[in-house]
C-alpha cells in the first residue's frame, strides 16, 4: 500500500476538519438513542485526495453511496467536505489532498476505531512506540478524534462519538465490514493495538498462512494482522473492506467507472470472496461478497 509521509498527512487532515468546521460533519448515528459505543468497531472512514468529485463519482457510482457537500465560506475561499451515507446512513467522507503535498495524485483511506478515550488512546499509542499524526478535535457532532502512526508506519483513526456508534448489526451491501493491516511483525502490531483499541489478538486458526492474527472486541471479529505481501515496494498499512452483493460485477463496475482491479476475485468456492481495487484517484479498497459456503449470496 502506498503511503505519504506523517507530516503531509498531518496537514491535509488539519485542512480537512478546518474546511468542514467543528459543527458541520453530522452525527454518526441517529439510532442509538442511549449513546452506546462499541470499542474496538471501525465506525468511520475518511478520503483524502486531490480529486473529491471524481472519487464521489466514482463511490456513489459503484456502492450507491448518497453524497451531501458541506460547505464552509473561509479567508481564503470556498472549501467543501462530502459526507457519504449507504442507505442514510454516515458510512465515510471526501477531503481534499493539497495538490502541493508529495505524490499528490494517489488517494488514501483512513479508517477510524471507536475508543472510550481519545486521549487515553493517544497516550496509549504514543507510550507503546506509536506518534501522534493528528491531535484530538473536538467535533460537536461528531464526537472527539485523532488520527496516530503505529511503530510500523500505518495510519489508523480512533473517534469517540458523541452520538453513540452505530449498532452490532450485519452489514449490508455498502457497508464497511473488515479491515486488514498488512505489517512486517503482525505479532508485535497485535500486541500494539491491544493496548489502543482493546482489542484481543487471536491466531486465525481459519488461515492456512502462519503469522495471522484477528483483532476481537465485544465477542466480535473487527479485523485482521497479516504478514507484508513479499513485494520490494510494500509497505505497512490498513486496507478497509466494503461489502457488496457481487465481487465480480462490482470490480467490473469498478473499470467501467475509471478505477484498477488490484487483486481480481477467486473463481474458487469459498465462504466469502474478495478483491481489491484502486479508485481513479489512486486510493486503494477492498470488496467482500458474503456468501454460504457452496451457496452463492442471493443478488438484490
Amino acid at each position: 500500500m502506498a503511503t505519504m509521509s506523517a507530516k503531509a498527512l498531518g496537514l491535509i487532515l488539519c485542512g480537512a476538519v478546518a474546511t468542514a468546521g467543528a459543527t458541520d460533519l453530522p452525527p454518526l448515528s441517529d439510532t442509538a438513542p442511549t449513546g452506546e459505543h462499541f470499542p474496538g468497531k471501525f465506525i468511520w472512514a475518511d478520503l483524502f485526495t486531490a480529486d473529491p468529485a471524481a472519487a464521489q463519482a466514482f463511490y456513489t457510482g459503484l456502492f450507491g453511496w448518497e453524497a451531501t457537500t458541506i460547505e464552509r465560506a473561509t479567508t481564503s475561499g470556498t472549501h467543501s467536505y462530502i459526507a457519504l451515507a449507504n442507505g442514510g446512513e454516515p458510512v465515510a467522507g471526501i477531503a481534499r489532498r493539497p495538490s502541493r503535498m508529495p505524490d499528490a495524485v494517489h488517494g488514501r483511506w483512513v479508517g477510524y476505531v471507536s475508543v472510550p478515550d481519545v486521549a487515553k488512546a493517544l497516550a496509549a499509542a504514543t507510550a507503546a512506540g506509536g506518534r501522534v499524526l493528528f491531535p484530538a478535535r473536538d467535533l460537536p457532532l461528531r464526537g472527539t478524534q485523532a488520527i496516530f502512526v503505529d511503530p510500523e508506519g500505518a495510519e489508523l483513526g480512533v473517534l469517540h462519538s458523541s452520538s453513540g456508534d452505530p449498532g452490532e448489526y450485519a452489514s449490508d451491501p455498502g457497508d464497511l465490514i473488515w479491515a486488514q493491516l498488512f505489517a512486517r511483525d503482525p505479532a508485535a502490531e497485535g500486541r500494539f493495538y491491544a493496548s489502543i483499541a482493546g482489542w484481543e489478538a487471536l491466531p486465525d486458526t481459519r488461515s492456512d498462512r502462519p503469522n495471522v492474527f484477528v483483532l476481537a472486541s465485544g465477542g466480535y471479529s473487527r479485523a485482521s494482522v497479516a504478514p507484508l505481501p513479499p513485494r520490494p515496494q510494500a509497505k505497512p498499512g490498513w486496507l478497509l473492506f466494503v461489502r457488496v452483493a457481487d465481487v465480480k460485477a462490482a470490480a467490473a463496475k469498478a473499470i467501467s467507472l475509471g478505477g484498477r482491479v488490484l487483486v481480481a476475485p477467486s473463481d474458487a468456492p469459498a465462504e466469502y470472496w474478495r478483491a481489491v481495487i484502486a479508485d481513479p484517484t489512486g486510493a486503494v479498497i477492498g470488496l467482500v461478497q458474503l456468501q454460504e459456503p457452496g451457496k452463492p449470496e442471493e443478488q438484490p
